[in-house]
């Protein structure tokens, strides 16, 4: 089972009590997961999911709040080869159902679809967090790193809408209740989404699924911890790195000397410097400072000048 399966699963364990948020919810379900059908007479629709427990969740709250008969049928969708679960239904009632969840509208010149929200379905606090319930259970999808593996996937939550006065909208929504949604276009549909960890995982708690949401706080708090620790061992091995390059580099000047007016020409404690690196070729500053008694900045000084010493030759 995907991550996205897992949310709505646990989104949908907690029902909707009031008429209301159900309403409201079921409005957002139809927009993203449903097509319009249109008779001489009728306008209904046809719903299309992957996800059967909300294809029964929301065929059980259109019959409960408006006692309707839906035709129902399983198909295997021929470009992905996955079983898809749809309900459908054309009537004089399915024109009405569609009327009260503000999809169409009625007017002196007919009917016409309505792409916005309609605001009297989501004028409280708990029907604007029961439309992006509806609205992700529709057309919402997330994707998050794999835990434990490498791997090259963000943190992605989006809900993908055909109109984009529509996906305009629902991103105004969830800025209402306190989210910072982005929108953007993907090839003939608009996508609202959140590329931020802690947003998505603040997102699936407002929605009710909290354990998905505690399940990618700890993913988050994992993540950083192993960027941390890379950090940590790419500095280590740039200190190394370095460390090997100033050796080599002193080694080969302290070569030059003996080669050309020889060590025992130098100062006592040059020379002991000399031979302390010849000895010691993988030591570091602080391992050789130790051996020899002194500071680091001591003999880093010592080393400066038998650069200079090397330079001048």
């Amino acid at each position: 089972m995907t991550f996205t399966e897992r949310v709505k699963e646990e989104i949908l364990i907690k029902k909707l009590t009031e008429p209301c948020c159900k309403v409201s919810a079921l409005s957002a379900f139809v927009r993203g997961a449903g097509t319009l059908l249109v008779s001489k007479s009728f306008v209904g629709f046809e719903i299309s999911t992957e996800n059967k427990k909300a294809c029964d969740y929301f065929s059980s709250v259109l019959t409960s709040i408006y006692g309707v008969e839906l035709k129902r049928e399983e198909k295997v969708d021929k470009f992905n080869g996955k079983l898809k679960y749809k309900i459908s239904l054309l009537s004089e009632k399915s024109t009405r159902i569609l009327t009260e969840l503000g999809i169409i509208t009625e007017s002196a010149e007919g009917l016409q679809v309505n792409l916005s929200v309609d605001k009297y379905l989501v004028e409280n606090e708990c029907c604007k967090r029961a439309y992006i319930i509806g609205a992700f259970q529709g057309s919402g999808s997330v994707t998050v790193p794999s835990e434990g593996h490498k791997s090259s996937t963000s943190y992605h939550l989006e809900f993908v809408f055909s109109k984009y006065q529509t996906a305009s909208c629902v991103a105004e929504l969830l800025s209402e209740v306190g989210f910072m949604p982005k929108l953007t276009e993907r090839k003939e549909s608009f996508i609202v989404y959140f590329k931020n960890g802690d947003e998505i995982s603040e997102l699936l708690y407002f929605m009710g699924a909290k354990k998905c949401g505690f399940e990618l706080q700890e993913i988050i708090v994992k993540k950083v911890m192993n960027n941390d620790t890379n950090r940590k061992r790419n500095c280590d091995m740039g200190n190394i790195s370095k460390q090997i390059e100033a050796s080599i580099k002193q080694v080969s000047e302290i070569t030059l000397i003996d080669q050309t007016i020889g060590l025992d020409g130098l100062p006592k404690t040059i020379k002991d410097t000399c031979l302390l690196r010849l000895e010691n070729k993988d030591a570091t500053l602080e391992e050789m400072a130790q051996i020899a008694g002194v500071s680091k900045s001591c003999l880093n000084h010592r080393l400066r000048k038998i650069s200079e010493i090397a330079k001048n030759l």
